[in-house]
């Protein structure tokens, strides 16, 4: 007795897995999230590089990561829009790299790729769980402007100003940009808040002394100093600020996704 018959259950095949996560992900509130940021973009965008996504044969995000990457380019491609796809993975297997081959041939399995086809400016990066190193040496040679990847700004907050800028330089000029941006958008906070009954609340001058007294004291960084051709990074969506990614059939397969616009 095999092991199907033993469990009475059917073994799927990866197609069949896959069209399943493409139907949960295409009927998802992430999905029409993406879709609407992606809709003003969408004439622009005529290739998809897709970088450490891992072995989709094997892990379970890896499934996920790819069954979005086909709903990306169903969303994309049009009559008069063939999407040019780019995967690559050190980690894919052979059985990876078999299915690719075999399911979709015209595909760019390499990581060097033609930079006239997968052109800067028309190409969306999604880079669903890449790690720091590879997103600097994305920004510095390949210079994406529509980028689906990790939050930026979480991805890099475990790093002190400082520490960010002297290991990624690029990295935290993005960050920069971002977080320039946000303050210049939102007012200035009050210092002294509003309670609920509509008095204001006393803070002694000694409690805001101390308060401020170990303020830690950032690096100051001269980020024009720091060569670069974007001059602007706008998020464009979080996804409502991870709700939409949290506690899904997907667990961690996009666990800090954003959209951001180099």
């Amino acid at each position: 007795m095999n092991k199907q018959q033993k469990t009475g259950k059917k073994i799927r095949s990866l197609d069949e897995v896959l069209q399943s996560y493409r139907d949960l992900i295409n009927g998802s509130e992430m999905f029409s999230n993406l879709k609407e940021t992606l809709s003003q973009h969408k004439d622009e965008i005529h290739s998809i590089r897709c970088l450490a996504i891992g072995s989709f044969t094997q892990d379970f995000p890896a499934k996920y990561q790819i069954a979005l990457l086909l709903e990306l380019i169903a969303y994309l491609q049009s009559n008069e829009n063939t999407i040019q796809v780019s995967i690559y993975d050190p980690v894919f297997n052979g059985s990876d790299l078999e299915y690719l081959v075999k399911n979709y041939p015209k595909w760019e399995t390499k990581y060097e790729v033609d930079k006239e086809v997968f052109n800067s400016n028309s190409t969306l990066f999604f880079l669903p769980h890449a790690p720091l190193d590879l997103t600097e040496q994305v920004l510095q040679t390949e210079k994406p402007k529509f980028f689906l990847a990790n939050n930026i700004i979480q991805h890099t907050d475990r790093y002190t100003k400082g520490e960010l800028n002297e290991k990624y330089p690029l990295l935290s000029k993005l960050v920069h940009l971002v977080e320039s941006k946000s303050e210049t958008a939102q007012p200035q906070e009050v210092a002294v808040s509003a309670s609920k009954d509509g008095f204001e609340a006393f803070v002694p001058k000694r409690k805001r002394k101390q308060k401020s007294k170990y303020k830690l004291i950032e690096k100051v960084i001269d980020f024009d100093s720091i060569q670069s051709t974007f001059t602007q990074c706008t998020i464009t969506t979080t996804f409502e600020e991870g709700k939409l990614l949290r506690d899904k059939p997907w667990v961690n397969s996009f666990s800090d996704l954003a959209m951001h616009i180099i």
